[in-house]
C-alpha cells in the first residue's frame, strides 16, 4: 500500500544531468514553501551529502541504516540543512550492496518509510546506475523525477530510466506514478537543446514538466560552497526555476498543493514547434513509447 505522505525519487541512469542539484533544490524549494522535507542520500558515492558540506555519518545513522527489519526513521539523527533534513550517505553502501542480493532486499526502504515518520515529503537521491538502492527508492516511491539535460547521452539515460520505472510499476510498485522528465541545464542559445527538448515533449507529452531549469551561475556557486540558491538571493534564475519546478511537482501530491507554476518562469526552450522525429544526428535516441514499456524480467 502507498504511504500517505508522498515519496519522490530523483533518478537518471546517466550522470551529469543535474540530478543531485535537482534533488537539493527541489527539496530546499519545498522546504521554503513550508513543507517539512526529508532527503535521503541513497548514492554510495555520497555526492549530495558532500555537496552540502556534510561529513559521512556513522553507518547506523546513514541511509544504509534504513534497510533492516528494525529500522526506524524517527530514531535516526538527521543533519539539518537550509530547507530540509538530511539522512546522509556513506561509502559503506558500496560494500553492503554485495550482500543485498535477495529479491526481498528491494523492499526494505518502503517498509521503513511506511512504518512512520514526521515529514510532509520524503525525497530520495540516487546514484547514476540501476542498483539495489535505486530499486529500493523506486519501490518506495509514489513519484519519479528524471532530470535530463537536452543532449544525446542524458536523453538515452533518461529513456532507460523510464523503462526501469516501467519494470517497477509492473512487477513491484503499481503505485508509482508516471515518471516526469525535468529539463535541466537548458541553454536557449543551442539549437540542439531545442531539438532534444522538442523530441522529448513530442514523444512523452505531459510527462515532460512545463518548467525547465536554465543554465545558471548561481547553481554552480551554490554547489561549490554547500549552500542552496535560496540561502542568499532567491530571485536568481536558479532559484526562480527550481521554485517553479517544486510547485509543479507539489501540484501532483494529492492533498499537498494545487498551485501550478507560472509559465513565464519556464525556460524559453518550450519549443513551440515540436520535433517530428528525433534530432538529426549520427546517434538517435532510442524509442520508448508513452505507456509502461515492455520489459522482460
Amino acid at each position: 500500500m502507498p504511504t500517505a505522505v508522498p515519496v519522490l525519487t530523483v533518478a537518471n541512469h546517466k550522470g551529469g544531468t543535474g540530478k543531485t542539484t535537482s534533488s537539493i533544490h527541489l527539496a530546499a524549494a519545498l522546504g521554503h514553501e513550508g513543507y517539512k522535507v526529508l532527503v535521503i542520500d541513497f548514492d554510495p558515492q555520497g555526492f549530495l551529502t558532500r555537496m552540502l558540506g556534510k561529513t559521512a555519518p556513522p553507518v547506523e545513522l546513514s541511509s544504509l541504516g534504513l534497510l533492516g527489519a528494525t529500522a526506524d526513521i524517527r530514531n535516526v539523527e538527521v543533519q539539518k540543512v537550509s530547507g530540509f533534513d538530511l539522512i546522509g550517505s556513506t561509502l559503506s553502501l558500496t560494500k553492503a550492496a554485495r550482500k543485498l542480493t535477495r529479491p526481498t532486499d528491494v523492499l526494505w526502504l518502503r517498509e521503513t518509510i511506511n512504518a512512520g515518520h514526521d515529514y510532509d515529503v520524503v525525497l530520495i537521491d540516487t546514484a547514476a546506475a540501476l542498483s539495489v538502492y535505486t530499486m529500493n527508492a523506486l519501490v518506495a516511491s509514489d513519484h519519479l523525477i528524471i532530470p535530463v539535460t537536452p543532449e544525446y547521452q542524458p536523453v538515452v539515460g533518461a529513456e532507460q530510466t523510464w523503462q526501469s520505472a516501467g519494470l517497477v510499476q509492473d512487477k513491484l510498485n503499481p503505485s508509482l506514478g508516471t515518471p516526469k522528465f525535468l529539463l535541466t541545464q537548458v541553454d536557449a542559445r543551442l539549437n540542439r537543446h531545442a531539438r532534444y527538448a522538442g523530441y522529448l515533449r513530442q514523444k512523452y507529452g505531459d510527462a515532460v514538466m512545463k518548467t525547465a531549469i536554465r543554465t545558471s551561475s548561481s547553481l554552480a556557486v551554490a554547489s561549490r560552497d554547500g549552500r542552496t540558491v535560496f540561502d542568499a538571493r532567491n530571485e536568481t534564475r536558479g532559484a526562480v526555476d527550481y521554485r517553479a519546478a517544486a510547485l509543479e511537482v507539489a501540484a501532483t501530491f494529492e492533498g499537498l498543493a494545487s498551485t501550478t507554476p507560472d509559465p513565464s518562469v519556464s525556460s524559453s526552450m518550450e519549443t513551440d514547434t515540436p520535433a517530428a522525429a528525433p534530432p538529426s544526428t549520427n546517434e538517435t535516441p532510442p524509442s520508448a513509447g508513452l505507456g509502461r514499456p515492455s520489459v522482460s524480467v
